[in-house]
């Protein structure tokens, strides 16, 4: 259950994980990850953060439409889906806190070598990067519930334009978030959150509300902004993973 207080507090958080999804692309899960962890528990924020995810970036795909990149987005998408059900399988056999840990220093790294690559002035991208990015994009997501940083990484080295990753973002997350959601209810059923209806209604409201303000805005935001933005984020998500899995193992 959900009293109305913790529900505006949530409904707040939505509002501004959906206006960083809308604008760059990427920060829903790494705003509401923790949040959702706060209010409903660690096995049920999983499916919370990808029942909402899934909200906001379906609202979101009508307005960006004609920016999204839809053979990129298969690129990532394809190999993303299974690569789920191997990093699900591994969270259920590895210490999940441990498991947070090292993810969390990896993504870190790997957002700060992508960070001196895109300086280089040079670009890495092609089936092969497209397909590794997938492939750790879908099995870190399932298995700590952490993709953003792979994402950042991925359009610093391929110099993605941050208006076409905004939009393309938005279609893969839904299609990332269906497929996780229905492989947690076959592998891991436990945990769906039971709240009343008028929570879930708010909740949404509040997601929705977010997108439209985010549409409002989106245009205003420059590129090197934008990009900033994205390396803030992922470096900030790695953070987050990271302290998470040391105060989980301490706690433990």
């Amino acid at each position: 259950m959900i009293d109305p207080l913790t529900l505006l507090l949530y409904a707040a958080a939505l509002f501004v994980a959906s206006v960083a999804q809308r604008v760059v692309g990427l920060g829903f899960g790494l705003v509401m990850g923790p949040v959702s962890a706060i209010v409903a528990g660690p096995i049920a924020a999983v499916p919370l953060n990808c029942i909402f995810g899934i909200v906001a970036c379906g609202l979101m795909i009508p307005g960006v439409w004609r920016d999204i990149d839809w053979r990129r987005m298969a690129w990532l998408l394809a190999p993303a889906i299974p690569a789920s059900i191997a990093g699900l399988l591994i969270a259920r056999m590895v210490p999940t806190d441990a498991l947070r840990i090292a993810i969390g220093i990896i993504a870190i790294l790997g957002v700060l070598v992508s960070v001196v690559f895109h300086r280089s002035r040079h670009t890495l991208d092609g089936p092969t990067t497209r397909i590794a990015t997938g492939v750790a994009i879908g099995g870190f997501n399932a298995a700590v519930g952490v993709g953003a940083p792979l994402v950042g990484m991925y359009s610093l080295v391929s110099r993605w334009e941050p208006r076409v990753m905004a939009a393309t973002m938005q279609p893969f997350w839904v299609g990332l978030n269906v497929t996780t959601l229905v492989e947690r209810q076959l592998l891991v059923p436990d945990g769906f959150p039971e709240w009343p209806w008028w929570a879930w209604l708010g909740a949404s409201a509040a997601t929705a509300i977010g997108t439209l303000f985010a549409h409002r805005i989106a245009h205003r935001v420059s590129a090197t902004a934008a990009r900033t933005t994205i390396i803030v984020l992922s470096i900030v998500g790695g953070a987050v993973v990271i302290v998470t899995g040391i105060v989980g193992l301490l706690a433990g």
